[in-house]
């Protein structure tokens, strides 16, 4: 989980947006003498949860989705609903009990109802409290990991060239971007573009259903043929093609295996419905962030997403689980790749990613690897 990075003027700013908003939709105002120190407290996934559905209301776009979010913000800035979860033994901070509650939501509670029933439901609140047992299980593991010391006599690590390189060479050994368990659903990172200001280009919300979510690979797709164990994921909008293999770091982390992905545009329907294979992003992942895409495959956790790949560190990966199955997002800057994935396609891409890290197992399988995995977060 992602400590908060906001300053004392975006603070400010999400703030004013806040009030502009709860003016022009009339959804319900945050505690006036609260709203600040719960909006510095926000993790940065819960700031970008918080970001898209402003943005998304001040633009007249919004949904049901932004609408209640914005209306289970308000009500974690009242002192009246933390007494009330105290009163269960449950003491928690605003800005973490909206961060859980994004996660839940994502499950299908609705929080307003739930919260206001859990005398009846003393399982509503043994979920609450795993929650936020979790939760700080995070943040204490975020805190050891930036205190773990790098080694001064560490290799540097070694970066290939060429079209398709993925990770920048460090001006100094760091430790990895750890995935952490969370159960707030997450967006593009705040920090990637200016606060409370919209990137041309890139979509306001994840894609419903298209036309096109699955099928053959088109006769004009002109994608090579490769006879490696890959997936290929089609779109109306995008295509992605998914292939198990190496890292360019080598066995380092037992010789297991990573997914590269290959994105492209779909074409023009004067091209048949084919896509730009000749103008391809590539992003490959790195072994320590295999079990976080496959603790999302398997359910564990609702989204999770890599940045900081290529050569410039504008790449990155993002897995988010949506009613009827997930959608898989690539992006560079402001281009955007994303192809929803329904729950029966999802088999596929849980077996690539498994079959890769049971390479570098000795006598490992598929079904150690999700063991692994499930123990580990």
């Amino acid at each position: 989980m992602q400590s908060s990075q906001l300053n004392g003027h975006h603070v400010e700013s999400m703030r004013t947006r806040w009030l502009q908003v709860c003016r022009a939709r009339g959804t319900p105002a945050p505690d006036p003498d609260r709203v600040l120190p719960f909006l510095a407290g926000l993790d940065a996934q819960a700031q970008d949860a918080l970001v898209q559905a402003l943005l998304l209301c001040l633009k007249g776009q919004e949904k049901r989705r932004e609408l209640e979010v914005l209306s289970w913000a308000a009500g974690c800035t009242r002192s009246a609903l933390l007494a009330q979860l105290q009163a269960h033994g449950l003491a928690c901070a605003g800005h973490d009990l909206f961060g859980i509650g994004l996660g839940l939501m994502a499950l299908g509670w609705d929080m307003s109802a739930r919260l206001a029933q859990l005398a009846q439901h003393p399982e509503d609140v043994t979920s609450l409290r795993q929650a936020l047992e979790l939760q700080a299980l995070a943040n204490s593991l975020t805190i050891e990991a930036r205190a773990l010391p790098t080694r001064a006599d560490a290799p540097a690590p070694v970066v290939p060239t060429g079209p398709d390189e993925d990770r920048a060479p460090a001006p100094q050994p760091e430790p990895p971007e750890l995935f952490m368990p969370s159960t707030a659903a997450r967006g593009p990172r705040m920090e990637n573009y200016p606060p409370l200001a919209v990137v041309p280009g890139a979509p306001s919300t994840f894609p419903e259903w298209e036309a096109r979510e699955f099928e053959v690979q088109n006769p004009d797709d002109t994608a090579p043929a490769i006879s490696r164990l890959q997936v290929k994921l089609f779109g109306s909008s995008a295509a992605h093609t998914l292939e198990m293999g190496p890292h360019r770091r080598g066995n380092h982390f037992m010789g297991v295996q990573v997914v590269t992905i290959e994105s492209a545009r779909a074409l023009g329907s004067g091209e048949s419905g084919g896509y730009d294979w000749g103008r391809k992003l590539t992003v490959q992942l790195t072994p320590e962030e295999m079990p976080g895409a496959v603790a999302v495959l398997m359910n564990l956790f609702p989204s999770v997403r890599f940045s900081q790949h290529g050569a410039a560190r504008d790449k990155f990966v993002e897995l988010r689980r949506q009613d009827g199955g997930m959608v898989l997002v690539t992006g560079q800057g402001n281009a955007v790749y994303a192809v929803p994935v329904k729950t029966g396609q999802l088999y596929y891409l849980l077996g690539l990613f498994a079959r890769a890290m049971a390479q570098g197992l000795p006598g490992g399988s598929v079904a150690e690897v999700l063991s692994l995995v499930k123990a580990s977060q």
